[in-house]
């Protein structure tokens, strides 16, 4: 069996083709999807279940719902605060995400179902009270990111939870501590 290279996410191989039309297999994850050939001798064939977002992270197939975007980004911001080390500024040491979450997917599917969704929700409006993804104010000094753990609170509220649980700082671009002054 031939192997192909995607340009983004891995290696892999046409499992049946009609025409152009082909199912392709990916190697390391076992996903299988459909694309035109075109796409497949290119590489521009994507596995969405390939770890491309800080090595953990993968999207999976989701649904375009109209806060997918901002959903993107606050996910996005969670595992880059859990696995990227050269965020100088928001790194939290020995802090992960569950295996869902690790999939944005069930990340979007499970935002709603969190306490103050829909204040986050209006909150990405700029006139409107700011709210945070949070994962100790339910379980104080919870490592997880996880929907059983997890709720939106506002960003005062999570500024002033963060000092009083033993975080006044976070660390500037040379990764110097900064006192928080909340």
């Amino acid at each position: 069996m031939t192997k192909f290279k995607s340009n983004s996410t891995g290696e892999f191989v046409i499992i049946s083709r009609t025409g152009n039309d082909c199912l392709v297999q990916f190697v390391e994850t076992g996903t299988i999807k459909k694309a035109h050939i075109s796409n497949v001798v290119t590489g521009k064939v994507k596995d969405q279940y390939y770890p491309t977002v800080y090595g953990v992270g993968y999207y999976g197939d989701f649904e375009k719902v109209t806060y997918w975007k901002q959903a993107k980004q606050l996910w996005q911001n969670m595992i880059k605060r859990c696995y990227c080390e050269k965020d100088t500024k928001g790194y939290y040491e020995k802090v992960t995400v569950c295996k869902r979450w690790l999939c944005f997917a069930n990340f979007l599917r499970d935002l709603p179902k969190l306490d103050n969704f829909e204040n986050w929700l209006r909150g990405q409006n700029s006139n409107s009270v700011k709210y945070n993804l949070d994962k100790d104010f339910i379980v104080m000094g919870n490592k997880i990111y996880a929907p059983e753990v997890c709720c939106f609170i506002t960003e005062s509220e999570n500024k002033s939870a963060g000092a009083k649980n033993g975080k006044p700082f976070t660390r500037n671009k040379n990764g110097h501590e900064v006192t928080n002054h909340v």
